[in-house]
């Protein structure tokens, strides 16, 4: 109730900031990069190692505070160089705003107008949704995917989730370590009790943002698929019983699935049911790292039955639908993140896509093939050859 609280209540009033300037400076294969006065839609095109994907990595670092390549701090930096450091001006039309980020002997620094901010600080006031062909597996992979997916969403909206996150792989790690050095009981114990509290508050936001995406979700696969076959889905918790089962195989060794009781409905329940085949296995094998999230076509589950096309048109919904829940929660426009995606898409994809596109928010398309563009959007863009 607490988390579908906080998503219900947020309201930041933020104005919507948008992008003006960039500026890159020995950040992987550039020396020195500047854009200035972007608009709304700038295309980045080039041939393949042309720094196309790097350029989309920083924007995601200066609005997301986060990569979907997971660098570290060391391989963001030129390489012969020591330092490296991005940025980028932003306004609503009546405040402009720095942001940059400094990376040095692999630390990474955060600064807002030349004053230095936790990435906590800055994460939310400028998000943004990256669509690259890696997300792919959000249709076809297994529910890890889908769990950091939520995440991701999650700590940009809300301030408490992400923090939520970060507890929870922590004690995730300190009890695992705990079993495999089989430490007493007492002191199990102990720390089984944080992890269930921790475990079930980070369950409980999922659920809330889940509870949002998934009917958007569901609506703009009608939209894109022409209502051929409906899409649903669901979230699982890993200690509950009815339903649909974890997806232990992608987690776990199959050997290490658990059975539970049919009464177990809370994580600490479903702790003490199989504390037993942890101390056995040396691992937890129930907690929100388990958790389901299943997305069926007609009833079918996607990443065993959808074709290409379909699984195609799953991501694209859910990363609509992002874009859609950001702007409802924050009232404040995500800026879009494409990384060659429209060779993943066809036609009718597209112009979905495009359609999202000419709507009002600000995105970054990087291309080998500008021929997949139309001549409306060419005109409505800038086009950045690299």
């Amino acid at each position: 109730m607490l988390a579908q609280a906080a998503f219900a209540s947020l309201n930041l009033s933020i104005m919507s900031l948008r992008i003006t300037d960039i500026h890159l400076h020995n950040f992987r294969s550039y020396e020195d990069f500047r854009l200035e006065g972007i608009g709304d839609l700038t295309i980045l095109a080039g041939p393949n190692a042309a720094g196309k994907t790097n350029a989309i990595e920083a924007l995601q670092l200066l609005t997301a505070t986060s990569s979907f390549r997971n660098a570290t701090g060391t391989e963001l930096v030129r390489r012969g160089e020591g330092t490296a450091r991005i940025s980028c001006s932003v306004t609503d039309g009546q405040r402009e705003l720095d942001r940059a980020l400094a990376i040095s002997e692999g630390k990474r620094t955060y600064m807002l107008n030349g004053k230095r901010r936790r990435p906590k600080d800055l994460r939310g006031t400028l998000p943004s949704v990256t669509f690259t062909p890696d997300d792919l597996n959000l249709a076809k992979g297994s529910d890890r995917v889908r769990r950091h997916e939520l995440d991701l969403v999650g700590s940009q909206v809300n301030a408490n989730y992400y923090q939520i996150v970060r507890d929870y792989e922590k004690i995730l790690r300190h009890k695992n370590r705990l079993l495999a050095d089989e430490a007493p009981s007492a002191l199990l114990d102990a720390t089984n009790e944080l992890f269930a509290k921790i475990g079930e508050q980070l369950t409980s936001y999922r659920r809330a943002l889940f509870a949002r995406l998934e009917p958007k979700i569901a609506a703009h696969y009608a939209s894109i698929s022409g209502g051929r076959e409906p899409l649903t889905a669901d979230y699982r918790a890993s200690f509950e019983t009815d339903g649909i089962e974890p997806e232990a195989t992608h987690d776990i060794a199959a050997s290490e699935s658990v059975s539970l009781p049919t009464s177990v409905s809370t994580l600490r329940a479903a702790i003490e049911a199989c504390q037993g085949d942890e101390r056995r296995r040396h691992r937890a094998l129930v907690g929100p790292h388990l958790d389901a999230v299943r997305i069926s076509l007609d009833g079918l589950d996607s990443t065993k039955f959808a074709s290409q096309g379909q699984q195609r048109s799953i991501v694209l919904s859910i990363k609509l639908a992002e874009a859609e829940v950001i702007e409802d929660i924050l009232d404040q426009l995500p800026v879009l993140l494409l990384d060659d995606v429209m060779s993943e898409l066809d036609a009718q994809r597209r112009a979905a896509l495009v359609e999202t596109l000419l709507e009002g928010k600000q995105a970054f398309i990087t291309t080998a093939h500008v021929d997949y563009f139309d001549t409306e959007m060419l005109d409505r863009a800038r086009l950045v050859e690299l």
